[in-house]
């Protein structure tokens, strides 16, 4: 019994661990696609600066800065 105990036990702390990595991918990935999608932002303003005006890539860009920018959930839009 005590033996199944401790094996669940080293078991539970290895999916935890996992669980723990996983979190730190997903934070690393969302960060990722936070900056790269100013720098997108960035871009498209400069082209539109210069006279390069595109209304279908201003929209992608704003919903990307809406979902990985300024985070506003689905059901608060």
């Amino acid at each position: 019994m005590e033996n199944r105990k401790a094996e669940l036990l080293k078991e539970l702390l290895e999916l935890s661990s996992r669980e723990s990595s996983l979190h730190f991918k997903l934070a690393t990935a969302l960060e990722e696609a936070r900056v790269e999608t100013i720098r997108l932002s960035d871009m498209l303003s400069m082209c539109e600066v210069v006279g390069l005006r595109n209304e279908h890539l201003r929209r992608e860009v704003e919903d990307l800065i809406r979902k990985y920018v300024i985070y506003i959930p689905e059901e608060r839009r």
